[in-house]
């Protein structure tokens, strides 16, 4: 059972971040909040990572909505990736949208993925003994939904449609359209995306819809 009647804990937000990689890779001495500076000369102008493994050379940033709809944050991101490939690191990105169902789990860790790790990950984010009992990739109860996006930020998500399972697209496709019932406005929630009016007419298969979804 929920720790909390039957509603999860919590979400997976950048503060879980860091936990869930000690459970899926404990042996990765992971640290956090770790500052680069990218100009030698002015000590002003640094980089700051979310979550860095310098034994892997793997570094973790949790992406917030102004990773989508700042034009700026974007370009500053894609400038950071370039910094950080060019020192030998991997940076992977988790989007806010996303939550820790076992498809994305097994995504994104791979090989380190293994049960016993995903159920102790899923506790310590949502307190949540089955998969079922945790909130769905998507937009809930925030208010930053991808109509307020710029149209990189939209391509972005369709990017990681394809490189995701996929549940992960119908998931995504469904969130959107109960935020929209809720809403009663689909260009309030998708704005004039053409790809997001285009995705919410996805046939959904309701097998990859057994989450939890908060009422808006």
């Amino acid at each position: 059972m929920l720790k909390e009647g039957n509603k999860p804990i919590g979400e997976m937000l950048e503060r879980n971040l860091a936990g869930v990689l000690e459970i899926f890779n404990p042996d990765y001495e992971w640290e956090t909040q770790k500052r680069f500076l990218y100009d030698p000369d002015n000590k002003r102008k640094y980089y700051k990572v979310d979550v860095i493994s310098e034994t892997k050379k793997i570094i973790w940033e949790y992406d917030g909505p102004n990773h989508f709809n700042d034009t700026w944050k974007f370009q500053r991101d894609l400038d950071r990736d370039q910094y950080f490939l060019k020192l030998g690191y991997t940076v992977k990105r988790w989007s806010y949208y996303y939550q820790l169902t076992s498809d994305i789990a097994k995504n994104l860790f791979d090989k380190d993925y293994s049960e016993k790790k995903y159920l102790s990950a899923i506790d310590y984010v949502y307190g949540a003994q089955a998969e079922d009992q945790i909130f769905p990739p998507g937009w809930h109860e925030t208010k930053f939904t991808p109509g307020s996006w710029i149209e990189r930020g939209v391509d972005r998500l369709m990017a990681e449609l394809d490189e995701m399972p996929e549940s992960f697209k119908h998931q995504i496709a469904y969130a959107l359209i109960l935020y929209i019932e809720s809403v009663g406005d689909a260009f309030l929630v998708l704005g004039d995306h053409k790809k997001l009016h285009d995705l919410i007419k996805l046939e959904i298969k309701r097998g990859h819809t057994n989450f939890l979804y908060p009422n808006l």
